[in-house]
């Protein structure tokens, strides 16, 4: 038994010498694709066709479908990752006979190397086809870099998923900067992703899951969600965090607002955040929500833009749900959209640093002290007055270039300043 250990123990010492090894020859020192995201997401209004041609699929799932992606969907999506996590460059090349991803990401200092180059080449024809993934030089072959890949989904979901979402495309065509996905139909696969656990499941999960439901039943009952009109966020918000507070310690205070705006964004914003979180509605099957959507500065839009960010960084970091609320405004410049809006920008920032302040454990309990019982917005609200907004694509070229051009990056540092000088964001 002693020398069937030994064996093993010699087997592992060689798979993690073999994986050290391969990681280290696939870094390299220079990036294989430099890219601007300015440049890149100046093409975000194009994403809306593409995230028409979901929701459609979505509604049309019992039939088969064509999915239409252009190179300008693809690249603008690339450059709202780097704006989401900056240490990522990317860029798509389709043309009639393959698609080629090039990425590069940027390695924290170390003697090696400083950067992991991706190179992918996907190929038309019937289903998913990689021709290879490089990693530096490293060539994996594409029919076993796919099938590590659905293997590590498949495990990480505890399901077969991954292996479903493959069979579901029936086959890749391409053409000059666009390829074209056949997809079988969606129902049942869509069932199933319904039934997907996401995430790894845990006590700390569930810790969350109920505070979440109690602070969820409790805005339920509040007498301000029975009005038939709108109310300021700021009359939920000062309930909410009396419970809060009442409920918190020192220690526990962070986890506390974190539920907290959980179950605000759930109440008062979107009822699917739940399905983020678990089963947290008080009455099964019924989403508890207020008669009226409730508002910010006398809007229902910004009420959205604010709670929908503050709890897109509970559950993300926080590069992201600023990458997010940037990209819908780009979105938005197309001739169907409502424009690109600073003030919707500052919503967005806003909602993004008071889950900040709320859930730093050095702030937690002071940000509880200043909002508990009150219900003034300007607390966590930043003042919007002569920001920009309704602006097409043209205009905002004309007025501001592009995203990080000098004129575009005061207009954030003012927003950022407003934010900064609200009472929350001043605790020292």
């Amino acid at each position: 038994m002693a020398k069937l250990f030994k064996y093993i123990g010699f087997l592992l010492l060689l798979i993690i010498i073999a994986v050290v090894g391969v990681f280290v020859t696939a870094i390299e020192p220079i990036p294989l694709v430099v890219t601007s995201s300015g440049e890149q997401v100046s093409q975000a209004e194009s994403v809306k066709k593409l995230m028409q041609q979901l929701r459609d699929s979505v509604k049309n799932r019992t039939n088969k479908q064509n999915i239409y992606i252009s190179q300008d969907q693809l690249n603008s999506l690339v450059g709202f990752a780097q704006r989401a996590h900056g240490k990522i460059n990317a860029q798509v090349h389709i043309s009639p006979n393959s698609t080629n991803i090039l990425a590069s990401y940027q390695l924290p200092k170390n003697p090696i190397g400083q950067y992991l180059n991706i190179d992918i080449l996907l190929l038309p024809g019937s289903g998913i086809r990689i021709h290879h993934v490089k990693f530096g030089s490293v060539n994996v072959p594409g029919n076993l870099a796919l099938g590590t890949l659905v293997y590590l989904a498949n495990w990480y979901t505890n399901s077969d998923i991954a292996s479903q979402f493959v069979q579901q495309v029936e086959s890749v065509s391409m053409s000059e900067r666009q390829m074209q996905l056949s997809v079988l139909p969606l129902d049942q696969f869509l069932r199933e992703l319904n039934d997907v656990k996401q995430g790894v499941g845990g006590s700390s999960d569930e810790e969350m899951r109920l505070r979440t439901a109690y602070y969820l039943k409790q805005l339920s009952l509040l007498g301000v969600g029975k009005r038939s009109t709108s109310q300021s966020l700021a009359m939920y918000i000062g309930p909410v965090f009396t419970w809060a507070k009442n409920r918190s310690s020192y220690e526990t205070a962070p986890k506390e607002n974190e539920a907290a705006i959980m179950a605000l964004a759930i109440y008062a914003g979107h009822h699917r955040f739940a399905n983020l979180v678990g089963d947290v509605q008080p009455k099964r099957g019924k989403a508890a929500l207020p008669n009226a959507k409730p508002m910010l500065k006398s809007r229902v839009d910004l009420n959205q833009h604010f709670i929908f960010s503050a709890a897109i960084k509970i559950l993300s970091e926080q590069g992201l749900s600023i990458a997010i609320g940037e990209f819908k405004e780009l979105m938005d410049r197309s001739a169907d959209g409502s424009g690109y809006s600073f003030v919707d920008l500052a919503a967005d920032f806003a909602g993004v640093q008071f889950a900040v302040a709320a859930t730093n454990p050095s702030n937690a309990r002071s940000v509880q002290n200043i909002l508990a019982g009150n219900t003034d917005e300007r607390l966590f609200f930043p003042n919007i007055k002569g920001l920009p907004e309704g602006l097409s694509k043209n205009e905002f070229n004309r007025r501001f270039t592009q995203v990080d051009s000098p004129e575009y990056l005061k207009m954030v540092r003012s927003i950022n300043q407003r934010i900064a000088e609200l009472p929350i964001h001043q605790i020292h």
